[in-house]
């Protein structure tokens, strides 16, 4: 939902609501003011006083503590409007509209819980109104983001048929080559099968949405001896990874954004700067950090479509329940992801 098409859906719900709130209150109750001031001010006071709360509810309690599943700060900030509503429109009516008009809305001598207990259901009815709003707009917005993962994954699928070779022809050729360099070169054909093992890993399970954390792990292990091969084995780096668990399954090809980012803006010629990732596992979550000394010449993606990426694709699959800290500190470009395993 586009926020022109949000601003004017709100437009027409305040003005139906207005003219319920009219209807109501002076047509099929009986009852009509005779002092034209007095009902103005009450009825724009009462008017204001609902957008309000509904806005509170809608724009800042909802989104920061449903997502998040903080049910106890959602459950306080409800009940808290059962009070901030009544609190605010009692000096507006019974005072300032007072002093202008010499009217007030209750007659007689009122005590406070009773004030609390007859503005409670206008105080239900536009805080169920505003929850029924945020769950719509959040409903929505999920559908909008799946479908749009949905079709980014489907064209890059077609990308890579496209481009691609026959996979099978491509493992032959490089199994071919493995065999003929076995004996006579033993470094380049263990590159050939890790080259091998790679491309299948990518080829064949990017097709399924969670892979194996060994797997994952193998692959990662496999891509960073081959970069560091290209400059024969002079880039210092360090990948610590104590992952034992054999079944444990997280997102397919989600870490290699971090090491290809701290590989292509980090500084790999300097034995003293070393590159370091470690993969751990604790408390049921995996915990990935990516470690690398700033090249101040390049400019990192943070703002770019790379990370964008990975953040929508943790929300859908992690709402709530990941994190994604991206920082620089001193001379060093950290990134920490942490994520719930899955079964």
């Amino acid at each position: 939902m586009t926020k022109k098409l949000e601003i004017r859906y709100h437009i027409i719900f305040w003005l139906v609501f207005i003219c319920l709130d009219q209807l109501f209150s002076n047509v099929l109750s009986g009852k009509q003011s005779m002092n034209i001031l007095w009902s103005v001010l009450q009825n724009t006071g009462f008017v204001v006083l609902n957008m309000l709360v509904f806005y509170i509810n809608y724009l800042w309690i909802c989104p920061r503590t449903i997502p998040q599943k903080k049910w106890k700060w959602f459950a306080l900030g409800q009940i808290g409007f059962l009070f901030l509503f009544p609190a605010l429109r009692y000096p507006y009516e019974e005072i300032i509209i007072f002093h202008i008009t010499g009217m007030h809305n209750y007659f007689g001598d009122i005590d406070a819980p009773y004030y609390v207990y007859d503005n409670s259901p206008y105080v239900i009815t536009i805080v169920l109104i505003s929850l029924v709003a945020y769950f719509v707009k959040y409903l929505f917005e999920t559908i909008q983001q799946v479908n749009k993962l949905q079709l980014e994954k489907k064209q890059a699928e077609l990308l890579v048929l496209k481009s691609q070779l026959s996979p099978h022809f491509l493992f032959n050729t490089l199994n071919s080559f493995y065999s003929d360099l076995y004996d006579a070169e033993p470094k380049v054909a263990s590159d050939i099968m890790k080259l091998s093992e790679m491309l299948r890993y990518v080829t064949y399970e990017n097709e399924n949405n969670t892979v194996l954390l060994k797997d994952e792990t193998e692959f990662l292990e496999n891509y960073i001896a081959l970069f560091n091969r290209r400059y024969d084995g002079t880039i210092p780096v360090v990948f610590k990874h104590t992952t034992k668990e054999s079944h444990t399954r997280i997102p397919a090809l989600l870490l290699i954004h971090f090491v290809e980012n701290a590989f292509k803006h980090g500084v790999i010629d300097d034995k003293n700067c070393p590159l370091f990732f470690d993969l751990a596992v604790n408390n049921n979550r995996l915990l990935f950090t990516a470690t690398n000394h700033i090249r101040r010449s390049v400019h990192y993606d943070e703002p770019g479509i790379g990370y964008k990426n990975i953040r929508q694709r943790l929300d859908i699959m992690f709402p709530g329940s990941h994190t994604l800290d991206v920082r620089e500190q001193e001379n060093m470009y950290i990134a920490s992801l942490s994520i719930p395993l899955l079964p």
